[in-house]
């Protein structure tokens, strides 16, 4: 149905690639009682670059001075120099059997690129 209505429409369907990484892995029990897991995953986004502005008033060697004053205290300060950034994404509770299904075998900081495509999720490792 989906399909068609994408044939009609003309729209294309749209596919995701995201970089996720393990932020944890616990032991719990589904609402029925069976063992499971719950993965909690984030997403690893690459960190823009810095932009840091001086006053146009200024002269030209104090606005650079400024510039690697700030860029020193930058990096620095905790996660100053990370080129990288992290962002809570994904929560999963699998059984074992779902696990082996879906090719996880998830350990904390491991990373995965996440498809999803028609309507499914798939992941690869990294």
């Amino acid at each position: 149905m989906i399909e068609r209505l994408s044939l009609i429409c003309g729209a294309k369907m749209l596919s995701s690639r995201i970089k996720i990484k393990v932020q944890s892995v616990m032991a719990t029990k589904d609402v029925e009682g069976r063992d499971g897991f719950q993965i909690d995953f984030v997403e690893v986004r690459p960190r823009p670059p810095m932009v840091t502005m001086t006053p146009t008033e200024l002269p030209e060697e104090i606005s650079q001075m400024v510039v690697q004053i700030s860029k020193g205290v930058q990096s620095v300060l905790p996660g100053g120099d990370s080129r990288e950034y992290q962002v809570r994404k994904l929560t999963l509770i699998l059984t074992g059997e779902e696990l082996e299904s879906f090719n996880l075998k998830p350990y904390p900081n491991q990373l995965y690129e996440l498809l999803i495509s028609n309507g499914t999720m798939s992941f690869k490792e990294i």
